[in-house]
């Protein structure tokens, strides 16, 4: 044990970096690398219809919640959700929930975007029905897909994390934020 930390503290003093490990050990990061940074790409309100309700699945319990519109905004980019997506809700057996959402974005200069949006949260972060809370809250890995020819292109090669969260006191709509690392 005492070489490995002793390996660890001169790899962090020659390389400069470390990050900590899930279990709180300090692992030092590969020669040139470094700690991933992000920036906001856009904030978005999305509009939604009360859910479609499928009932008991083999996965769990299924929702579709029809997307019905919505807009966009962040440094670089704006424009309005389309609507004619959707959001395939499923709250889990084990007590946790996934949404997978399709849909698209129209940019204020015309260009559509695809955007597909997966989350999930574990029974130990989901309260049960009887005591949700007004807002909920998730963390989302969406994808995107641009035209090739526009200036969006960049979207088809970055990684992207977001956050899906309820808006208190409504539930026609939802907040999603958008960052891609750096």
């Amino acid at each position: 044990m005492q070489k490995r930390g002793l390996a660890v503290l001169l790899a962090t003093v020659i390389l400069g970096s470390s990050l900590t490990a899930a279990g709180g050990e300090t692992v030092p990061l590969p020669f040139g690398a470094k700690l991933p940074a992000f920036e906001l790409v856009y904030e978005s309100e999305v509009t939604i219809s009360p859910p479609v309700d499928f009932g008991d699945t083999l996965e769990g319990h299924r929702r579709v919640i029809p997307i019905t519109g919505g807009s966009f905004r962040g440094p670089t980019m704006r424009g309005t959700v389309m609507a004619g997506g959707a959001d395939w809700n499923l709250t889990r057996r084990d007590g946790g929930s996934s949404v997978e959402a399709d849909y698209y974005l129209r940019t204020d200069d015309g260009v559509v975007i695809r955007i597909h949006n997966q989350g999930v949260t574990g029974p130990a972060n989901t309260p049960p029905a009887a005591e949700a809370p007004e807002i909920f809250y998730m963390y989302t890995t969406p994808t995107f897909e641009a035209p090739g020819s526009s200036r969006y292109d960049w979207m088809n090669r970055a990684v992207f994390f977001g956050t899906l969260q309820g808006r208190k006191g409504r539930t026609d709509a939802v907040l999603i934020r958008v960052f891609r690392l750096l």
